[in-house]
């Protein structure tokens, strides 16, 4: 019940009271309290009501802020499942020119077999990037399934999203080891 409709109430009984000719309460002294009341639930409801329009503002900022967030974490990882790519798969490609610029030469089949676990290891980064860009999608597709907090879509998309860091550390790990198997490589090769 509103403050409006008790003051109402209120009067209407002492409106009654009045017409049976009741005069022990001062009437003029109750209403004037009454008049003072009305002009404080007036003034409650317009507190209220700003109360409520700044708490839908704060609402909304957190609501945009969260938005922005997301997009810029989801940016972040296509960014670095790209990189995983790029740099593995441009790593495949020269380590596959040197390759083919060694083929049918008798002295370059020792180095070109020390190629061989870096180009390995260079084609599983490409496979970790790829298969983290699948587990990405199956991520959001799960998260946006979900209805409430920790129900079956959010707990896969949370077990997915963990699966996608650990295919861009895996992918960012082997990209490392086979640019060190490389460099041996590369350096016993050209030992005198």
């Amino acid at each position: 019940m509103e403050s409006q409709e008790v003051i109402d109430a209120f009067r209407n009984q002492l409106d009654q009271v009045t017409a049976q000719g009741v005069d022990q309460v001062q009437v003029s002294a109750l209403r004037n309290y009454l008049n003072a009341l009305e002009r404080d639930a007036g003034a409650s409801q317009e507190y209220r009501r700003q109360e409520h329009e700044g708490m839908l503002a704060h609402y909304s900022a957190q609501s945009q802020h969260s938005i922005e967030m997301l997009k810029a974490v989801l940016e972040a990882g296509k960014s670095a499942l790209h990189a995983l790519l790029i740099i593995n798969g441009g790593a495949v490609i020269a380590l596959l020119g040197v390759l083919g610029g060694l083929a049918g030469k008798d002295s370059g089949a020792k180095f070109a077999s020390m190629l061989a676990l870096p180009l390995l290891l260079f084609g599983v980064g490409v496979l970790a990037g790829a298969v983290g860009f699948s587990f990405r999608y199956f991520s959001q597709a799960c998260y946006s399934e979900s209805e409430k907090d920790d129900d079956k879509y959010q707990k896969r998309g949370h077990a997915f999203r963990y699966a996608t860091i650990a295919s861009v550390v895996v992918g960012f790990g082997v990209f490392g080891y086979a640019m060190y198997g490389a460099y041996n490589a590369v350096t016993y090769g050209f030992m005198p």
